[in-house]
């Protein structure tokens, strides 16, 4: 069954340069497909991971989402959710996902196209920097469960642990 395109290719050309310019801004390096996507680069302090944001017509939207280089193991995923529920209450923006099926934890955020043509900047520049925050809060917490057998509570004060000046 093919479906209709309802958005205008002006738009989403328009919303995908607005992106490019976004993450250029950020440092990301990224790269365009013929699928209404931009594929990026996010660096963090723990890695390199790969993210794509995607405008879609049904419904009308900017999604974002990157994939964490972070493997729940089988007897620790029950934990991970536990974690991840805490530490979405603790984002401002965004959220993570446990996709068990695949065994990926992702950050994932939808900027809502309902009536307008593309996003603001400051949109995608906020998504951006929420992820980059995000992941590198709450990644070495994830380890501390999957790797050091610890509990979401644990971890998570780890994740929260904040030092005032530098050593």
């Amino acid at each position: 069954m093919t479906r209709e395109v309802s958005f205008d290719i002006d738009a989403v050309e328009n919303s995908l340069d607005l992106v490019e310019r976004e993450l250029d801004a950020a440092a990301w390096s990224h790269e365009r497909d013929g699928f209404n996507s931009v594929h990026c680069i996010a660096p963090t302090r723990w890695g390199d991971l790969g993210g794509v944001f995607t405008m879609r017509d049904d419904p009308e939207a900017l999604f974002f989402s990157v994939t964490l280089d972070v493997k729940p193991t089988p007897t620790r995923r029950n934990e991970i959710n536990e974690l991840l529920i805490r530490a979405n209450e603790k984002l401002w923006l965004g959220h993570f996902d446990f996709w068990p099926g695949d065994g990926l934890i992702l950050f994932r955020h939808t900027i809502p196209m309902k009536g307008r043509a593309e996003p603001e900047s400051n949109e995608v520049s906020a998504v951006i920097a929420a992820a980059t925050e995000a992941v590198e809060r709450f990644t070495p917490s994830m380890n501390y469960v999957i790797w050091a057998g610890k509990s979401a509570e644990e971890a998570l004060e780890v994740a929260l642990f904040e030092t005032i000046g530098e050593a």
